[in-house]
């Protein structure tokens, strides 16, 4: 592609008139917004946000681009084909210059060498940046299949992508669960399950695998969560199963069909738990603690037989009080939503970095949203215990897991409302009055790369550096360490 790309004010434009690309000219003005992906009109987005490319999705031998901030700000392209790729450098720029304020894009298609100009559309660039990686897990949409996966990192103001771990370094093996404390991979772990099986925990360059499977436990552990402090680790051990019928409209179901919750003492290599969230009694998962770290959150729904009442399962929100000096864990436990009043099912809590809400996955029964198309956002305010539909967010399709930047403006989800087969990341911000904006796909430097794309985006993390380890380096590990077995504290 050939591309003719300028950088101007409006002063310059005056100065320097001649050195501008070749404005259309008796464009004929269309009236209608151009179709293009993706098609984010009215978003607001990070000011360190890279370039949000697209495709017109019309026949067209040219594309001219004309891009106005404040103080007549100007950014204008010609590209040949259909394809508008901004250079990263003067698009960083601009939004620098016009953040806090919106700014307009009007399109120009030239078809068969007569110009049409379209109805302008705009974005509010927000002045919170977002955390600067993204962390991701990549796989098939179906999930069954994982001898081809990845845990990557993206770079979030531009497009480049690193491998933290994949399939070519460790085949069939499966890797997921991802997590850092406090948005930070100084401390950050991972699962990997069938060959080389164990937990990854890695605490600044140290890499250690552990075997979580005790004599206590009916599993390994999984879905974790860290305490501020980076002392403790909070899991659930699950069992689960996936379905796929043969026939209606959903494709599969993922059943935990018993579960349990524990912490995991970093220093001392242990478990330790408490019957309120480790009972044959309740299914207890997805835990993350309050970010002073005083609180455990959790979903927690009665023991049923399974898979055969699958849909009677209903999970609520509930709260144990935690002390982080000596891993004691309260002795009441507070339901925050009930599944009974509510009328649904809420999993996968995530806490706002000030504490005051906490962000849920509901639909109408079970623990994993990711098939379900009822799936939504919730929102639930721990001072005045209101709950609330994040309409902005949500879309006719699933919406399930979902992450906050660690400034709290910026909430990262995954969604399969392009399709309705895979799931792809949708970043949204949140203002400092606590209202969401519109939503906008994670960009990418071809704008064809959803359209070719096979895998799903699964767990996105938002990370405020770079994984500190290299992928050979847990390759190392996870391939010659035997791991250290993690002890069970039975005296809590």
């Amino acid at each position: 592609m050939r591309n003719r790309i300028f950088f101007v004010t409006t002063l310059l434009a005056l100065t320097l008139g001649g050195c501008l690309p070749e404005r259309p000219q008796n464009a004929e003005e269309t009236g209608v917004y151009p179709k293009v992906f993706p098609s984010d009109f009215g978003a607001a987005v990070p000011v360190n946000i890279a370039p949000l490319n697209f495709r017109v999705d019309e026949e067209c031998d040219r594309v001219f681009l004309s891009v106005r901030g404040k103080n007549e700000n100007l950014l204008e392209y010609s590209f040949d084909g259909n394809s508008v790729k901004i250079p990263v450098a003067d698009w960083s720029k601009f939004l620098d210059e016009n953040k806090g304020d919106s700014i307009t894009l009007t399109v120009f298609l030239n078809q068969d060498k007569r110009w049409l100009k379209y109805k302008a559309f705009s974005y509010f660039v927000a002045p919170d940046p977002i955390d600067p990686f993204l962390v991701y897990r990549l796989i098939f949409p179906g999930y069954q299949t994982w001898n081809m996966m990845g845990i990557y990192q993206r770079c979030l103001s531009d497009f480049s992508v690193d491998v933290v771990l994949d399939s070519r370094l460790m085949p069939y093996t499966c890797m997921n669960c991802h997590a850092m404390a406090a948005n930070n991979p100084d401390n950050m772990l991972l699962h990997l399950r069938e060959n080389n099986s164990g937990t990854i925990i890695i605490q600044g360059k140290k890499i250690e695998k552990l075997n979580t499977k005790t004599q206590n436990t009916f599993s390994a552990v999984g879905f974790p969560y860290w305490h501020p402090s980076a002392k403790y680790i909070a899991f659930s051990i699950d069992k689960v199963r996936q379905l796929f019928p043969a026939s209606g409209h959903e494709r599969a179901h993922a059943l935990d069909m018993e579960s349990d919750m524990v912490i995991y003492d970093v220093a001392k290599n242990e478990f330790i738990t408490s019957p309120l969230i480790f009972s044959p009694d309740a299914f207890e998962a997805f835990p993350c603690f309050s970010p002073d770290g005083t609180t455990l959150y959790f979903v927690t729904a009665k023991a049923t037989a399974m898979p055969k009442e699958h849909r009677d399962v209903r999970y609520s929100l509930c709260a144990v009080a935690f002390d982080g000096r000596t891993g004691q864990l309260g002795q009441t436990v507070d339901t925050l939503i009930s599944s009974a009043r509510f009328g649904k099912s809420v999993t996968m809590p995530r806490v706002s970095p000030d504490g005051r809400h906490i962000m849920v996955t509901a639909t109408d029964h079970g623990n994993f949203p990711a098939y379900y198309k009822d799936a939504d956002l919730y929102q639930y305010d721990t001072e005045d215990s209101s709950l609330i539909r994040v309409d902005m967010l949500n879309s006719g399709d699933v919406e399930s897991y979902h992450s906050w930047s660690s400034n709290g403006r910026w909430v990262g989800f995954g969604s399969r409302r392009m399709d309705g087969l895979y799931m792809n990341v949708y970043l949204a911000y949140c203002d400092r009055d606590g209202v969401f904006h519109k939503p906008f796909l994670l960009p990418q430097e071809d704008p064809d790369f959803y359209r070719s794309s096979l895998y799903s985006f699964n767990i996105p993390e938002f990370s405020v550096k770079p994984v500190q380890v290299g992928p050979y380096d847990i390759e190392r590990v996870a391939k010659t360490s035997k791991g250290s077995q993690v002890r069970f504290d039975t005296t809590h």
